[in-house]
This record gives structure tokens, C-alpha cells and sequence, in this order.
């Protein structure tokens, strides 16, 4: 039996110490990579990041600007509405100062002729 080897219990201690060097390295391996790489990808992400925060406050500023038009026009819109009451208020007022400048006048002549009436002697017959 050429190809079979029993080695006893140094082969389980081999096996093991050998595991355990290669989680070692392994270890330092990622640590060192992230010693080297971390910073790199810092220096690489930072331009993104920063371009990313530039454009969140224009698309902030851009909102604050929009809400601003709109209240603006908001506001137009009301004073225009303002404008257009007052202005056929006025109109009403114009027409119905005329109206009741010619129904006073018109209860005027009615009382003129009336005492007008009741002065003048009656004929009697």
C-alpha cells in the first residue's frame, strides 16, 4: 500500500496549525488591503460625495426658488382678484348711487306736486 499514510496525531495538529496560520494571513492580508485601499477609496469617493451635496443644495435652492414663484403668483392672483372686486364694487356703487340719486329725485317731484296739490284751493262744486 504505497499511496496510504497513517501519521497518527500530527497530522490532526498539522492540519490545524496550518489552518490557523492561514486565517492569520489571511487576516493581515485584509487588514493591510484595507490599510492601503481605504484611503484610496476615500480620496476616489470624495469628489463624488461632493459633487453629490453640491447637487442636493441646488435642487433645495431650486425648490426654495420654485415655492417663491408660486406663492408670488399666488399672491397676484389674489390681488388681481382684489382689484377686479373693487373695481365692480365701484361700478355697483356708481350704478346704484345713480339709482337712488334718480329715485330720490323722482320721490322729490312726487312730494312737490303734492303740496303743490294740497296748497291750490280745491274746487268745490
Amino acid at each position: 500500500m504505497k499511496g496510504f499514510k497513517i501519521k497518527g496525531s500530527k497530522q490532526y495538529m498539522g492540519n490545524m496549525t496550518n489552518s490557523a496560520v492561514k486565517r492569520l494571513f489571511w487576516g493581515l492580508g485584509a487588514a493591510i488591503l484595507t490599510y492601503v485601499v481605504v484611503p484610496k477609496m476615500r480620496r476616489m469617493a470624495r469628489p463624488v460625495v461632493e459633487k453629490g451635496v453640491s447637487n442636493v443644495k441646488e435642487l433645495a435652492e431650486r425648490g426654495k426658488q420654485t415655492i417663491e414663484e408660486y406663492k408670488a403668483s399666488k399672491q397676484e392672483s389674489i390681488d388681481m382678484i382684489k382689484d377686479a372686486v373693487a373695481k365692480h364694487t365701484e361700478a355697483q356703487g356708481e350704478t346704484l348711487s345713480d339709482m337712488l340719486s334718480d329715485r330720490i329725485n323722482a320721490l322729490q317731484e312726487t312730494i312737490d306736486r303734492l303740496k303743490k296739490e294740497i296748497m291750490e284751493p280745491k274746487d268745490l262744486k
